[in-house]
């Protein structure tokens, strides 16, 4: 069962957390569906009419808001505003490392298991698209790009693309980390 696997690779370390500048609290799902056919992670294109990242595939998530309990009620409060997903269907196996993204924001991702068929419910005013990204396309070298740019704080700029979309910036960093740590994926960093 995928998350068994999910939760040996994730127990066998401490999640990083960002130390140093403050940051803005956020929090995204990784969404994980187990298939017949192999694992499954559900991404999202945010609407296009949005102030910040319109347009862009993202993992379902945004900032802590005072209403939230901590960052992972963030994430869940999220992830069923934006596309549906009720936080009783959704097991947490546990989080990634805290990753630095634009305007000042700090992300935890945490990765969650739902049920392999799901009615999603988009909420257009901040969600165009939603799909269940099968992981082997991801693992497939031929969908991964690095290219030579570089972000204002040295990171490189990696791409996945999947489904007709160009998955990049924070969440291909988070998709970087997820893969590495649960699937053996490899990335020839420059």
């Amino acid at each position: 069962m995928v998350a068994d696997k999910i939760i040996k690779a994730l127990n066998s370390r401490s999640p990083q957390t960002i130390v140093g500048d403050p940051f803005k609290p956020a929090a995204v799902l990784i969404p994980i569906q187990e298939g017949e056919d192999g694992d499954y992670l559900v991404l999202t294109q945010r609407a296009d009419h949005l102030n910040h990242h319109s347009g862009q595939i993202a993992f379902p998530g945004g900032r802590v808001d005072d209403s939230d309990a901590d960052e992972l009620d963030a994430a869940l409060r999220e992830s069923h505003e934006e596309i549906g997903i009720h936080p009783r269907d959704v097991r947490i196996l546990g989080k990634l490392d805290q990753i630095n993204a634009a305007y000042g924001y700090g992300v935890t991702p945490f990765v969650g298991v739902i049920p392999a068929h799901y009615e999603f419910r988009l909420n257009p005013a901040e969600t165009a698209a939603v799909s269940s990204v099968p992981i082997a396309a991801l693992l497939e070298p031929a969908n991964f790009v690095i290219n030579d740019y570089l972000s204002a704080r040295g990171q490189p700029s990696y791409h996945f693309y999947v489904n007709g979309w160009d998955v990049w910036g924070v969440t291909a960093r988070i998709l970087v980390q997820f893969l590495e740590l649960v699937y053996d994926f490899k990335v020839k960093r420059p």
